[in-house]
């Protein structure tokens, strides 16, 4: 069965015979798969406000709960910097998704938390969008996703200690 990446690398094939396409050709797919889900969930979070970097934001909100997290914490699980986290952050908390209070350790700084909208409806959130990636899975066997699942984790481990 070819997919719309066997299209594209098959094209290059045939210019460059002498071309290694490997990387194009797995990393193609992954690419492709992850847009075409991009898409799936979109369509979850759309009709909430949401995309799914707040989730992502909201999620590690709801694992660090009761406690809360720090902003300068969650800029780092989610490398980014402050210019792109706070407007996203201010958002959040506007739509009550989130609120600010004052951090014991640091009378600068706070602590996120979520509120009770959002400790409610994000483990509903997440569920779906598990709901949507399993249903991706179900032509794989068992075998088959477990390699997946530690393969990509070696590559991925590979490329982020040797990210500069």
């Amino acid at each position: 069965m070819d997919d719309h990446v066997s299209e594209v690398v098959a094209t290059w094939r045939a210019a460059y015979p002498r071309w290694d396409l490997s990387g194009m050709a797995l990393l193609g797919r992954v690419s492709r798969i992850e847009r075409l889900l991009e898409v799936r969930r979109t369509e979850v979070l759309r009709p909430h406000g949401l995309t799914t970097t707040d989730l992502d934001v909201l999620a590690s909100l709801w694992r660090h709960h009761p406690t809360g997290q720090r902003p300068r914490d969650l800029r780092r699980t989610m490398m980014v910097g402050s210019g792109t986290l706070t407007p996203r952050l201010d958002r959040l908390q506007t739509d009550r998704w989130l609120e600010r209070h004052p951090d014991p350790d640091d009378r600068r700084g706070c602590l996120l938390l979520l509120t009770d909208k959002g400790r409610t409806q994000v483990p509903n959130f997440v569920e779906q969008l598990l709901a949507i990636e399993n249903q991706a899975l179900t032509s794989l066997s068992r075998s088959t996703i477990d390699r997946l699942d530690h393969d990509l984790g070696r590559l991925l481990a590979t490329l982020e200690t040797n990210h500069p």
